[in-house]
């Protein structure tokens, strides 16, 4: 029983509790290691996400003679154009969404209580809702009292001149750091450090399968970074185009909007649509009609031509265990882990995967023996 592999692997897993209790007691040794890693992980996470758009751009320079830090150089320069030739284009159309949208707020309010009471009057809704409570509702007072929320809280972070200091500063550190992280990245692009790594503390019957693992997990993730950007792109252009051709107002904002929320799995997408249905509710009947025609119509094309590529032939992954992961991730990690939950499940099932074949292949060497 001592030397059975059931009773061998029990202990291990008890000597993993045991560790990771004990960590858990002597918080103050571990805590440096908390701030680093607290610090450091958005700027790691935000060019790790550059690192997959950009290395395809790298490589395609470097085949074509070009030195690889030159080649690298270049596509910064290419990226700081393309900024700066967006914001000349798009600038002044946020610039004048927003001054609309900021104008319009008063008026916004007095259309939404106009739609409140035009619903209490009317019967069909009356039998199934019980609207009585929106008579107490005042929609004027509650956007006083969330003014008076932003004012205040603007109020004591200017009072707290050392807060409003500690986090401007991690904000620029973070925009420092991250060209550097991303250049490294991509000079290395799985050299280096990794390899070195890699060859230094895995065991020598394990080096090729962990070397395996890594350049699957590169590959993946990707797939995954890449193709999500694509999609995300896709939504917030098509979203553009639909809204200006139905003359919804804030266009570009409710896109960016959809865009930006479009990165969650499976949730996103409604979250990101719900401005936009908010906008042509104000609007008219027959506007928000338009809108939910055009957001179902963007949400198919997206979830029928392009996310299988992405989120089902490429990563294996069916459309049930993305919804049952992404709950999963939400309840533990909150946005954050709705947001990261496919590609770790993804690196979780490719180390599985390849630790799985390792010892199968040893017992089945092991019984041809």
């Amino acid at each position: 029983m001592l030397d059975s592999r059931l009773f061998k692997t029990g202990i291990g897993i008890l000597l993993l509790f045991l560790i990771i209790y004990i960590g858990s007691q002597i918080t103050f040794i571990f805590y440096p290691f908390v701030v680093a890693f607290e610090a450091l992980f958005i700027s790691f996470l935000v060019a790790g996400i550059l690192y997959y758009f950009t290395y395809p751009f790298v490589d395609w320079l470097h085949n074509h003679k070009i030195p690889r830090p030159m080649a690298i150089i270049t596509v910064f320069l290419i990226i700081v154009g393309l900024l700066v030739l967006l914001g000349v284009i798009i600038g002044p159309i946020l610039q004048g969404e927003f001054t609309k949208l900021t104008v319009s707020i008063p008026e916004k309010i007095r259309e939404a209580r106009q739609l409140i009471q035009r619903l209490e009057e009317n019967e069909l809704i009356t039998r199934f809702f019980d609207l009585e409570y929106l008579n107490t509702l005042n929609l004027e007072n509650i956007a006083e009292r969330t003014a008076t929320l932003v004012s205040s809280t603007f109020s004591q972070l200017a009072s707290s001149v050392s807060t409003t200091l500690d986090f401007l500063a991690n904000i620029f550190m973070t925009v420092i750091i991250i060209p550097f992280l991303l250049y490294y990245m991509l000079k290395e692009k799985g050299q280096g450090l990794i390899t070195g790594a890699v060859e230094y503390l895995a065991p020598l019957d394990y080096v090729d399968d962990v070397k395996n693992a890594l350049a699957e997990m590169n590959k993946s993730l990707s797939t995954y970074v890449q193709g999500l950007g694509i999609v995300c792109l896709c939504v917030g252009i098509l979203s553009y185009i639909s809204f200006l051709i139905i003359d919804l107002d804030y266009a570009l904002l409710l896109s960016i909007f959809i865009m930006i929320f479009n990165i969650v799995p499976w949730l996103g997408p409604f979250i990101g649509a719900i401005p936009a249905v908010i906008v042509g509710l104000l609007d008219s009947p027959l506007m928000i009609l338009k809108v939910l025609i055009i957001i179902v119509i963007v949400q198919q094309i997206e979830s029928l031509l392009v996310s299988p590529q992405v989120m089902g032939r490429k990563l294996s992954l069916s459309p049930l265990a993305i919804i049952l992961i992404v709950l999963v991730a939400g309840r533990l990690g909150g946005l954050l882990g709705i947001i990261l939950a496919i590609p770790i499940f993804t690196i979780l099932k490719i180390i599985s995967t390849h630790i799985y074949e390792h010892y199968k292949k040893k017992r089945n060497s092991i019984k041809s023996s």
